[in-house]
């Protein structure tokens, strides 16, 4: 089979670097959006002389048009791509484009479902095989594999989970192309919802209404893609990049926000919305990265409160 790929993020990496063993590969491109990708795409196709193809959305149909005529593929794999296939070359290829979402459909539609899935805490994520179509992760779904977000998982360590499952998906959705054997099964719409890209103010910590474990899940969220959730002291942001839930005792009138410890010994530990608190590990600004107890050296002090 002559697979063709779209891959705009290292989700994709295990899978295409397999097919690209099994000589499976033909054609690889990407956006111009991510440059980082864009460079180790292009160091990964020069090795094995496989023809290399950066895509802009202004001439998306026109450029992807004269790609499928040039290399013929039996079918376009998309392993993350930024922008709709037009609709008027979805059927091209003999399998079509078939795209492969890193969530569960139809339950996290969009851009960015990682993010919300462990900011809201969800507990099983998945990887979804769809058949494209006009619209936007609503075709029919081909292979499925759930996987279990675990209560410490970070935004980067579920990529990684994920672009692993990703890999063992691609050769089942092969197997079954070339048996015939697929299944598609159409999506129910009632139970669809869509997680666009996270506004700045998602990315902020709010200490007046977020639980200890809320906090901890929006720190998790950002890490390490944003460095860390953003928070504010005496107007100057920083990061916070990782955190754990902390047992030391917080006192009813405590608001939420104020620093109860700040040494060596204790680290820094922030009072939440819960009368709970967690404990800072990773704190990012533009000088570094610190542990959280050397916040001292920014004028962090016990008593004082986040913004």
């Amino acid at each position: 089979m002559k697979i063709a790929i779209l891959c705009n993020d290292r989700l994709g990496f295990p899978a295409l670097q397999n097919l690209i063993q099994q000589q499976s590969v033909i054609a690889i491109g990407t956006s111009d959006r991510v440059g980082e990708t864009a460079l180790f795409l292009k160091k990964l196709s020069d090795s094995v002389n496989i023809p290399f193809k950066i895509f802009q959305k202004d001439n998306l149909e026109r450029e992807l048009t004269l790609w499928l005529e040039i290399h013929q593929p039996d079918v376009v794999l998309v392993k993350t791509f930024p922008w709709k296939i037009p609709a008027t070359i979805l059927s091209i290829p003999k399998f079509g484009f078939i795209n492969f979402h890193y969530a569960p459909l139809p339950a996290f539609r969009g851009p960015n479902p990682l993010f919300w899935m462990i900011r809201n805490r969800e507990s099983i994520g998945g990887v979804t095989v769809h058949q494209m179509d006009e619209d936007l992760d609503t075709g029919d779904v081909l292979v499925t594999k759930e996987v279990h977000i675990y209560p410490d998982a970070s935004f980067g360590m579920l990529i990684g989970q994920l672009a692993n499952t990703g890999l063992e998906v691609t050769t089942s959705l092969l197997q079954a192309l070339t048996n015939g054997t697929l299944k598609p099964e159409k999506q129910h719409n009632a139970s669809s919802k869509w997680y666009s890209h996270p506004k700045l103010e998602d990315l902020f910590i709010d200490w007046t209404t977020m639980t200890s474990w809320e906090v901890r899940a929006i720190i998790k969220a950002c890490n390490p893609w944003q460095k860390g959730a953003a928070t504010k002291y005496k107007g100057w942001t920083f990061g916070i990049t990782d955190a754990s839930l902390s047992f030391t005792a917080v006192t009813a009138e405590t608001i939420p926000g104020t620093v109860i410890a700040l040494d060596e010994s204790n680290g820094l530990i922030i009072a939440c919305a819960d009368k709970k608190a967690i404990k800072v590990e990773v704190v990012y600004c533009e000088e570094g990265y610190f542990p959280g107890y050397k916040m001292t050296q920014f004028g962090l002090r016990k008593g004082d409160k986040l913004d």
